[in-house]
């Protein structure tokens, strides 16, 4: 070190942390902002008897074996939980939406709304709708006027392309099914040409 210079102190060179975030204040932008139809809670237990929708349900690119619940014809592309808990406030029943839980076939598209069915008496909370089949068909014939409403944003791992599984070597079709299939062939090529610099190399060598 030159003399007369002055020592660093070491824990200068590291960047300063953010400053802490006062839960008082209103909350920072980059925080997702809450549906109108969510509702917080810390204990779910009144909501135990409650049945509970999936979007798996009402997936069209879901086979019945799969998860979906409803005729193709009436089922609806990648529904989202809000979208389904939206439906079901339209219609005029309670349910709580739980933007964390899923369905185990289906973790790719995470969500779940619980619904009150039926009421303390076990009578049904709409007396139209007595079964949870019958919910079930009338969630799926709203779905497609939401879906129109809030369009859509999928997430990678639930775009139409990884869904229906395009993106497997040797696998599908399409325009994404070729560029990948491009993409391998041009992995291979790179490796031979390669192996045949350093086959050349050595010759060279010789």
């Amino acid at each position: 070190m030159p003399r007369g210079s002055k020592k660093q102190n070491p824990l200068n060179m590291f960047p300063t942390s953010p400053p802490m975030i006062n839960l008082d204040d209103d909350p920072p932008d980059y925080l997702p902002e809450l549906s109108k139809f969510s509702k917080i809670t810390s204990d779910d237990s009144a909501y135990k008897s409650w049945i509970c929708l999936y979007p798996i349900y009402f997936d069209s690119t879901k086979s019945v074996q799969k998860g979906r619940r409803v005729s193709k014809d009436i089922a609806s592309p990648h529904p989202l939980a809000k979208d389904i808990a939206e439906v079901v406030k339209n219609i005029g029943i309670n349910c709580l939406y739980e933007p964390h839980k899923g369905h185990p076939c289906d973790w790719e598209n995470p969500g779940r709304v619980r619904v009150q069915l039926f009421n303390e008496d076990k009578t049904p909370f709409k007396s139209e709708i007595p079964t949870r089949k019958e919910l079930i068909k009338r969630v799926a014939s709203s779905l497609p006027e939401i879906q129109k409403i809030n369009p859509q944003q999928f997430p990678p791992s639930h775009s139409p392309a990884a869904s229906s599984g395009v993106l497997k070597e040797g696998k599908g079709g399409g325009d994404v099914g070729s560029s990948n299939t491009s993409a391998t062939t041009s992995g291979q090529s790179i490796s031979s040409a390669s192996g045949s610099s350093k086959k050349k190399g050595r010759k060279g060598r010789k």
